[in-house]
């Protein structure tokens, strides 16, 4: 069963946590594959898991990274 989720973070500046993030969303990764863009307001997240296990993997992963480059760019 394969896992997809489209997640929109509300944020003021989107481009700043895309430039933190971007290389990291580069990287090829096994079993998901990962979109960022901004959109109006935020910043757009695009999951897609082969499966479940790696869905969920993925998406515990960038929820957490992108916490933590919110908390930094308001440093």
């Amino acid at each position: 069963m394969k896992g997809r989720a489209e997640i929109i973070f509300e944020m003021e500046d989107p481009e700043r946590v895309l430039a933190a993030l971007g290389p990291e969303a580069e990287d090829p990764v096994q079993r998901s594959e990962i979109a960022l863009e901004p959109c109006d307001g935020g910043l757009l997240l695009r999951i897609q898991g082969e499966d479940l296990v790696s869905f969920r993997a993925a998406l515990n992963t960038w929820i957490r990274l992108i916490d933590i480059a919110l908390k930094m760019v308001k440093v």
